[in-house]
């Protein structure tokens, strides 16, 4: 484990729901989602983990690498071709939608690995246990969004259309 300021940087949660937030805001919204998205990462960054105070330049860093991970996960499947996420009925593919999450992890997982690499060794001399990094932040992200995509498709928008709001 390694410790910045009394927090354990090296472990995610498991369960990170704003990467299922992300994602939707993108794929819903396209590029005008990214300065919500980065607004939002940022807000929520400094009021629910106070990141400026843990550590100035890793904290916000670390927010805008999950901020553009999504984007940069939808357009390289838009650059190989991969999928336009929406079929001809304009419904959602959600099978093209767990390989967008899939993939949007693995970018947000490898590059937040590699900037806090270099942080945590030069603060208390110990070195970050990879798998374990890779491991938790993985986990949270994939099963973040899956649950936050599948929460708002099946249950939020038949009610938000039962009840005419949208």
């Amino acid at each position: 484990m390694s410790w910045t300021n009394g927090i354990d940087i090296t472990l995610g949660n498991y369960l990170w729901l704003p990467m299922g937030a992300k994602i939707l805001a993108f794929l819903l919204f396209g590029l005008w989602a990214l300065p919500g998205v980065l607004l939002g990462s940022l807000m929520s960054g400094y009021i629910l983990y106070n990141f400026l105070n843990v550590d100035p330049i890793y904290g916000p860093l670390g927010t805008l690498v999950g901020a553009f991970a999504p984007m940069g996960a939808i357009l390289i499947m838009r650059y190989f071709k991969l999928s336009t996420f929406f079929d001809s009925d304009k419904k959602l593919e959600f099978r093209h939608v767990i390989f967008l999450i899939v993939l949007s992890s693995i970018i947000n997982t490898l590059s937040k690995l590699f900037i806090y690499l270099g942080r945590v060794s030069g603060v208390d001399q110990q070195q970050i246990d990879s798998p374990e990094f890779i491991l938790s932040y993985l986990t949270g992200d994939i099963l973040g969004g899956i649950v936050f995509i599948l929460l708002t498709i099946k249950i939020f928008m038949p009610i938000l259309l039962r009840f005419k709001l949208i």
